[in-house]
């Protein structure tokens, strides 16, 4: 099967920060997304193993996500990068916040590589002119020790449910990839689970799920807030309330956000 591409995942990761650099010099972003379309281009050609099976899924689930976010970024709205600013880096600008020497293409090079690096990672955009209002879940209290103790028991109740639905998944082997033989499809999952068991195995991973990234995005919450590096009102929750999914927009773009 030969080696599974972690270096070319690397380089893809390193070249897709490299090329939120905020310069209005675009020759480079040339050079980088081709190598970036080729790498991304390579990993998928790799073929599949057994063993990482799930690791693979979430490597090419990544790199499509990823590669989708960098193109809107730099083509899909306006001029790439001064387009895209802050908010905090608004009120720094004070009463001139137009001011052409507080667009981030004149940033000094330490607040330049900071920026890179945040809007790389700012996939909701939470903090930036751009955040959608409308998707974001309700703000947390701007009381630090507050948020603190609420998102620890956020945190303990996501991983109490996560390991519950793992319990609840381990009752039904058969969606267990490890007890088929290697050549089996998708239907030789789903016809070893009679009809009334798909539904409550199809939402018990789907919960798992939900839970496993809300506890993630507590433990890092905690890790920010707590070292004073961002303030608790950028850090909403990663799911919205189930009470408000009662349209379609609703429930995709806010509550299952």
């Amino acid at each position: 099967m030969g080696r599974y591409p972690w270096t070319e995942v690397l380089l893809f990761q390193v070249l897709r920060i490299a090329s939120f650099y905020p310069t209005r010099q675009h020759a480079y972003r040339v050079v980088i997304l081709p190598a970036m379309i080729y790498l991304a281009w390579q990993i998928y050609l790799t073929p599949e193993v057994t063993d990482p099976l799930k690791v693979t899924h979430s490597v090419g689930c990544a790199i499509a996500s990823h590669f989708t976010f960098t193109v809107y970024l730099l083509f899909a709205e306006g001029s790439f990068p001064d387009h895209w600013r802050r908010v905090r880096d608004e009120v720094d600008a004070g009463v001139d916040a137009g001011c052409l020497d507080k667009l981030p293409s004149k940033f000094p090079l330490t607040k330049k590589l900071w920026w890179m690096v945040d809007i790389a990672n700012s996939v909701r955009m939470i903090g930036w002119i751009q955040e959608p209002q409308s998707g974001i879940p309700p703000r947390p209290p701007p009381s630090r020790q507050t948020f603190l103790w609420k998102t620890s028991l956020k945190f303990i109740a996501n991983t109490v449910t996560a390991d519950l639905m793992t319990s609840a998944l381990a009752l039904s082997p058969t969606f267990d990839y490890r007890v088929h033989a290697p050549t089996d499809g998708p239907e030789a999952y789903l016809a070893a689970v009679p009809l009334l068991r798909r539904v409550p195995c199809i939402l018990a991973w789907s919960i798992w799920m939900g839970a496993s990234a809300g506890a993630m995005h507590n433990v890092a919450a905690l890790v920010c807030v707590g070292l004073g590096y961002s303030s608790p009102t950028l850090w909403p929750d990663m799911w919205g309330r189930w009470r408000d999914a009662y349209t379609v927009r609703k429930l995709w773009g806010y509550v299952g956000l």
